[in-house]
């Protein structure tokens, strides 16, 4: 029920590069998600206080160093799911992510119903995915 995910799923997307915002709106918005947040890096205070259900980060322009920030998050949000936007496109890259942490890894060779789709899988199943074609 796509109203009921609106209203019940807590979006925070960390996306450093603002020319993706939109296109990542319109994802969320497939998916019937609202995103809460926006965020160009983690507000670690933030995310403690008032922890969304699900973080989507681009880990290729973050500050921090990508499996350090997934274990992290992982270990601060435990019931967060965590999806990995990466221009890595090894199945190894995606394992290392999974294994750090992360619920899904995206590569941005992936198209938008792929995109779309892969955070359906996650949100609906809460089973790890990959996307790293």
């Amino acid at each position: 029920n796509v109203e009921h995910r609106t209203t019940h799923v807590k979006v925070h997307v960390i996306e450093p590069q603002e020319l993706f915002v939109s296109s990542l709106t319109e994802v969320f918005r497939d998916l019937g998600l609202a995103v809460d947040r926006f965020s160009a890096e983690a507000n670690f205070r933030q995310l403690l206080e008032d922890p969304p259900d699900l973080i989507f980060i681009d880990v290729d322009f973050s500050s921090q160093e990508p499996l350090k920030f997934i274990t992290l998050l992982r270990t601060l949000l435990p019931k967060t799911l965590i999806a990995v936007y990466t221009s890595m496109r090894s199945a190894e890259w995606a394992k290392t992510c999974h294994f750090s942490g992360a619920n899904a890894v995206l590569t941005k060779a992936a198209d938008h119903r792929e995109i779309v789709e892969g955070l359906r899988q996650m949100i609906d199943t809460g089973e790890s995915v990959s996307y790293t074609h």
